[in-house]
């Protein structure tokens, strides 16, 4: 592919002003001007695959630490987990570059390192943090904003009890949304755990779990 790049920088531009009749030289010109911009975007692009490799490899490092320390396994299909009897890759949510499965405090876990496209069009990296619940709990869907009223003490319309409203006012502050449904509880935070444990989402999407099932 930045073979192509290249290749089709320098000639591209040389068969216009060919066609144009511009003189020998410009064409000459605008066909090393070509080159040299087609080298440069070809490396910018090897760079970017290599960041991106990079990332992949560093959080399936951190993620399959995690799971080794929490009685699971770490994968890239979630297919292979399906195997060990895992119920958490069946649902939607667990999809991504780099999956992890576990157990924390009596509740099936797992972590998910997936891409998404954001409002502007941009692909940003998340971690999805699952936790499996053991019996039915009503429907929950918080945004951001949502968490971050809940922190301060303010009302929701949606009524929540006491003691799971004490457990999500403790979720980190960057926790981009936190969903309850179908027996699975999903909480997204940005970017990867590359050099990070997810221990802290983790353990806080746990609590939430605990006390929905308290609840």
């Amino acid at each position: 592919m930045t073979s192509l790049v290249s290749f089709l920088s320098a000639v591209v531009p040389a068969v216009v002003t060919s066609v144009l009749g511009l003189p020998f030289p410009i064409v000459v010109l605008a066909t090393v001007v070509g080159g040299v911009v087609g080298l440069l975007v070809a490396g910018s692009a090897r760079v970017d695959e290599r960041r991106d490799t990079d990332r992949v490899q560093v959080a399936a490092v951190t993620l399959a630490e995690w799971a080794h320390r929490n009685d699971g396994r770490c994968e890239t299909d979630p297919d292979a987990l399906l195997e060990d009897g895992w119920e958490l890759p069946t649902t939607s949510w667990f999809y991504g570059s780099v999956l992890a499965v576990g157990r924390r405090d009596g509740f099936e876990v797992g972590v998910t390192c997936f891409l998404e496209a954001n409002t502007e069009g941009a692909t940003t990296r998340n971690t999805g943090h699952l936790v499996r619940l053991p019996e039915p709990v009503p429907e929950l869907r918080l945004s951001r904003g949502q968490l971050r009223r809940i922190r301060r003490g303010s009302p929701l319309r949606e009524p929540i009890p006491d003691g799971v409203l004490e457990r999500l006012a403790a979720v980190p502050p960057d926790t981009e949304s936190l969903d309850v449904v179908d027996q699975v509880l999903f909480l997204v935070r940005p970017r990867w755990p590359e050099f990070s444990r997810p221990d802290e989402y983790v353990d806080a999407a746990v609590a939430v779990a605990a006390a929905l099932g308290r609840g």
